[in-house]
């Protein structure tokens, strides 16, 4: 019987298959016969474990502290560990390397030679070795242990059994205990099917290039996750080894990576039609969710968002705007929220124009006639669907509350999480262990250095103030309102008093105060600090919360039974899991579309539109003096099309979401033509369900890519190393 893809959104295979959608397991290339759609390679030269392949290209960048949670995907250009990836994703870097002396946020940073090229600490880039099937061995060794408690698991981000941990922990260990490499073990279709992935992890990755933020961020805020496009996403970093080309720490000594494999870039442009594929690591979808999951996620989850982005983005802006060293400070932190809020306004928006909780019912409708129409079938699948529903119906709020917490308060009120790495300093003064105590003070003089480098109390303070009336005013209960806590029993509910009081007071909201104390740390001190006090009532209730929704039973088993249902019923349809930052191929076509009556789009823009656009005074459409130079000269080089414009970015019907900003756009040979790093306002509601006809992937041309680095930058120098198709 024929074999069909299953879309998602449809469960039930139709006639009109649209074979782009899918975010694919490199294990899945030969049932998906790709070489049919138009690409030119093998799937042996995509994904090999014992030769060279494409894969061997995509690293996945992450932070030390989330090894396999990976933020961005990269790729590599050149035969020296040469690293394209977006601005964005290296804006972290780009804005802890400035200062108001050395401002490369506005101005843009070029390493001249390999020796000014700068390091990140704590930035790992990773590449995928191989991946195994270990469905079998995980499910038999769940069978054979009774221990069912629940614990978290940081590297799946879902909780699970502890046997299920230990069995984890077993297949890891039985890897890399005989080699170099690293592993972890990842779950796929909510547990009804695992994966080995062995992984190599390069620790020395420094910053080459990038374009000031008028370039790489232009059109910012008001352009984002819009088409059309004209910004210069992307910068240039190199990975380096030890001198036997193994993964090290940064040292002078370090040599750059030779690779197994590095990307051509072609010269030669995308037309209508032409086949583009993208490789990365996409982060998180929801394509299984279930339609009481959509209808809370829709009006709860995603409106959460937006009150903290409402709220806390025009408080960053009160201070940003009046102060260049709060800007330089809080640039990332602040364009990160921006892009969270903005998506959370689109995904709703998307969510609701498309109907899409209306459209999920009536799938589960047709599947749950499906399981009543065989007594085998009520006997497996039971009431799995009705406990999926009353459990998204009936902790709603409390996920709000959750939401709320972790976004708001845990996350923008810096100091408090501070307080909270430096934990282990209590454990250490407990121990009366001098060497523990010393080992956490030397860690701590580390974290604290980089922690109020982009720290300013009274930023902090006005977060944590906006917050809690926030809190206040749009949920009907909140922590801070008990009769016991400070905030109400010494200051009455005035909350601007209390925050005064708490960020006068802490060790932790001042590095002047926080140095002193750790010098004589004591454990009166700490656990009496009115910070740490505050950060126990947060945590407290955080934890309150999720652990009142782990109290129903069974819900990861019904998730998993929702699942294998679907999957059961289209037994002839090949699926593809969930994205969970593991290495997934896209395959699709450059193409315009039509978001409404009467508009229609183009698949590409050109310099041009960035002149269009220009406005003096908005800090997001300013333009550098010498790109309008090159432009009014139109000194284009090898990098103009045959109009003679310089193309800048162009669209694909990709599958992608987040994760895969970076990500290598590649065409049927192999080649490099492109960055992924946005998707477009009218499908937002593409991380649950795809659209076909809107959805699309925004890239930036490699030609403009290059053309920044070789006419606008200067350092065409880089471009002697890459291979470059004309």
């Amino acid at each position: 019987m024929k074999k069909y893809i299953v879309i998602l959104g449809l469960f039930l295979v139709t006639n009109s298959v649209f074979a782009d959608e899918g975010m694919w397991l490199l294990s899945m290339l030969d049932k998906l016969q790709i070489e049919q759609k138009g690409c030119k390679l093998t799937p042996e030269q995509i994904y090999s474990i014992n030769h060279s392949s494409l894969k061997d290209a995509v690293l996945g960048l992450s932070e030390s502290d989330r090894q396999y949670n990976f933020f961005c995907t990269s790729e590599l250009v050149s035969p020296q560990g040469l690293l394209f990836t977006n601005y964005h994703c290296g804006f972290d870097m780009i804005q802890k390397h400035t200062s108001i002396t050395n401002n490369y946020i506005d101005n843009g940073f070029w390493a001249m030679n390999q020796s000014e090229e700068l390091p990140n600490e704590g930035i790992l880039a990773t590449r995928v070795v191989a991946m195994y099937d270990v469905t079998d061995r995980v499910l038999a060794g769940k069978k054979e242990q009774t221990d069912t408690s629940v614990v978290y698991d940081d590297d799946n981000e879902m909780e699970i059994p502890s046997s299920s941990k230990s069995i984890f922990e077993q297949i890891v260990a039985s890897v890399t205990d005989t080699c170099a490499y690293g592993a972890s073990v990842k779950s796929f279709f909510e547990g009804n099917q695992y994966f080995l992935f062995v992984y190599e992890t390069f620790k020395d990755v420094r910053l080459v290039g990038a374009p000031p933020r008028s370039i790489g961020k232009y059109g910012d805020e008001t352009d984002n996750w819009m088409w059309p496009r004209h910004t210069g996403d992307f910068c240039v970093l190199r990975v380096y080894t030890n001198e036997s080309g193994m993964p090290a720490e940064f040292a002078e000594v370090n040599k750059p990576l030779v690779p197994k494999h590095f990307l051509p870039i072609s010269l030669k442009g995308v037309n209508e039609g032409d086949y583009a594929m993208v490789l990365g690591y996409p982060g998180t979808t929801g394509r299984y969710r279930c339609e009481a999951d959509v209808r809370e996620f829709l009006s709860l989850e995603n409106t959460t968002v937006k009150i903290v982005g409402d709220l806390c983005l025009d408080t960053y802006h009160r201070y940003m705007d009046k102060d260049s060293a709060i800007y330089i400070k809080y640039a990332a932190k602040y364009d990160m929220l921006s892009n969270y809020w903005k998506y959370s306004i689109g995904q709703n928006k998307g969510l609701k124009t498309l109907g899409v909780a209306d459209r999920k019912k009536k799938q589960e409708d047709l599947l749950r006639k499906w399981i009543l129409a065989d007594s085998s079938r009520i006997a497996t699948y039971g009431n799995s669907l009705d406990t999926l529903s009353w459990y998204y119906t009936y902790y709603a709020f409390q996920n709000t509350r959750l939401e709320y917490l972790k976004i708001g308060f845990l996350n923008l009120v810096e100091s408090m999480m501070f307080a909270y790495d430096c934990i282990d300093l209590i454990d250490a003064i407990a121990s009366d262990d001098p060497v523990a105590v010393k080992e956490v003070q030397v860690s701590l003089k580390d974290r604290a250095k980089k922690f109020f480098k982009d720290y300013d109390a009274n930023v902090d303070k006005a977060q944590f103030i906006t917050l809690t009336y926030g809190a206040w005013n749009n949920l009907s209960y909140y922590i801070y309102r008990h009769k016991k806590f400070p905030l109400m029993k010494k200051y009455k509910g005035d909350v601007a008093k209390y925050a005064d009081a708490v960020w006068a007071k802490s060790v932790f909201t001042d590095e002047k105060r926080f140095y002193e104390f750790l010098e004589k740390p004591d454990y009166k001190k700490f656990v009496s600090d009115p910070l740490f006090i505050l950060l126990r009532y947060t945590l407290g209730d955080y934890f309150r919360v999720r652990d009142t929704m782990d109290e129903i039973s069974g819900i990861d088993s019904a998730k998993t039974l929702y699942v294998d249902a679907i999957m059961k019923m289209n037994a002839d349809s090949l699926f593809y899991p969930d994205a969970n930052s593991t290495l997934r191929l896209t395959y699709g076509y450059v193409g315009g579309y039509k978001p409404s009556d009467g508009v229609t789009y183009n698949y590409y823009t050109t310099l041009k539109g960035v002149m269009e656009k220009k406005d003096e005074k908005k800090m997001e459409f300013q333009v550098p003096e010498k790109l309008e130079i090159l432009y009014k000269t139109k000194d284009y080089g090898q990098y103009a099309d045959a109009n003679g414009e310089l193309p800048l970015c162009f669209i694909t019907n990709n599958d992608i979401t987040g994760g895969n900003s970076g990500s290598p756009v590649i065409n049927a040979k192999g080649e490099l033509i492109g960055l992924a790093f946005d998707g477009n306002w009218e499908a937002m509601s593409g991380d649950i369900i795809f659209e076909p006809i809107l959805q699309r992937t925004i890239a930036v041309d490699v030609r403009y890519v290059l053309f920044v680095i070789d006419k606008f930058a200067g350092a065409g120098y880089l471009l002697d190393e890459m291979t470059i198709v004309k």
